[in-house]
């Protein structure tokens, strides 16, 4: 979504309502799903400020079982935005394209990728997969052995079982 800031450039005390969902297609982790995003932009004196609560409902993927499981979270974002930056100012700002617009869509897509769990987990106790078989552990036992023996030790035991 594309917002033109001109005329809240050129006014003070107003401000730019948004509202609009971002459709999240294969975001990070995240599938079948929709960010509703809510704010504004308020001129303050010349100085612009993005205020807005994002709300996240999806279809995630498990980091540890790989399984689909449904995913809510929200946030709330605050930054400056400006036309252009001059060297003393930081990244930041979210800056407007050379028309004056500033695209919203990108954005949010980025505070959204920044504020996701670096593992999205179906819940905190999921078992995962087995190592050997793939067979998925929150569902059923595998019948495979637990037991390991180090890979330097394995001409040993082909000795002992060989008598």
């Amino acid at each position: 979504m594309r917002y033109d800031i001109q005329q809240l450039l050129a006014e003070g005390g107003n401000t730019l309502c948004f509202d609009f969902e971002l459709p999240l297609v294969s975001v990070a982790d995240l599938a079948e799903g929709v960010a509703c995003i809510k704010g504004n932009i308020r001129n303050h004196g010349g100085y612009l400020e993005l205020t807005a609560d994002s709300a996240v409902e999806a279809v995630a993927v498990c980091a540890r079982c790989g399984e689909g499981f449904p995913f809510k979270m929200s946030f709330e974002t605050v930054r400056p935005v400006a036309k252009a930056l001059t060297d003393n100012e930081n990244d930041d700002y979210i800056i407007a394209d050379e028309d004056g617009f500033v695209d919203l869509s990108e954005v949010f897509g980025e505070e959204l990728l920044l504020e996701l769990p670096a593992k999205l987990l179906c819940s905190e106790d999921c078992k995962g997969l087995c190592v050997k078989c793939g067979a998925n552990l929150n569902k059923k036992a595998c019948g495979c052995s637990t037991k390991e023996i180090d890979p330097r030790l394995e001409v040993l035991k082909a000795l002992l079982e060989n008598g």
